[in-house]
């Protein structure tokens, strides 16, 4: 269980990650696969290829339309939310801090939709394809700061990625607060 007010002391902004933060996303690779497993091929290319072709694929009508609703649909059938991390945003915003949504992939506002969090906790909604790359980018980090008016030293990011989320919040100096996976 996650101390809030404890985690929010000293913080003026909170960036979440949103995949497998705000929801339990265990099995959900292995439910895509069922699904989508004509086009296995493809993320399997893009795999090998470091994420190279991501910039490509986001930028696709099949993954507006095929991946991403494919994906929206499982969340919210199979993937139960997190509501301690839920609450931590909620407080944050009836605190008055500044919050933000940070994610390497797409559908933000339709994922928040299926899992019944109000979008409207969150001052920013915001991709890292749409920053010009992925976690744990410095780059992309600081433009999210930079947008939400924050500073890394009172800002906490929250995410279920050490090596991403916990990277790029070292990476400019912000604090960070694992969720760990059960």
């Amino acid at each position: 269980m996650i101390d809030v007010k404890h985690v929010l002391n000293g913080v003026n902004s909170v960036v979440l990650d949103l995949d497998g933060t705000l929801y339990d996303k265990r099995g959900l690779s292995k439910r895509m696969v069922r699904h989508l497993w004509w086009c296995l091929p493809l993320i399997l290319v893009d795999r090998l290829a470091k994420g190279r072709m991501w910039r490509w694929i986001v930028s696709t009508r099949w993954h507006r339309e095929v991946y991403l609703k494919t994906m929206v649909a499982l969340i919210g059938k199979h993937c139960p939310r997190r509501d301690e991390v839920v609450e931590l945003a909620q407080t944050a915003h009836q605190m008055g801090l500044k919050t933000a949504i940070y994610s390497d992939y797409g559908a933000v506002e339709e994922k928040l939709k299926v899992l019944k969090v109000d979008k409207s906790n969150f001052d920013l909604l915001i991709t890292a394809p749409e920053l010009g790359g992925l976690k744990p980018s410095k780059a992309c980090a600081m433009q999210v700061l930079e947008r939400m008016h924050a500073k890394p030293e009172t800002t906490l990011f929250v995410g279920d990625r050490d090596e991403k989320d916990g990277e790029a919040a070292r990476s400019v100096g912000a604090k960070f607060l694992l969720i760990i996976r059960n």
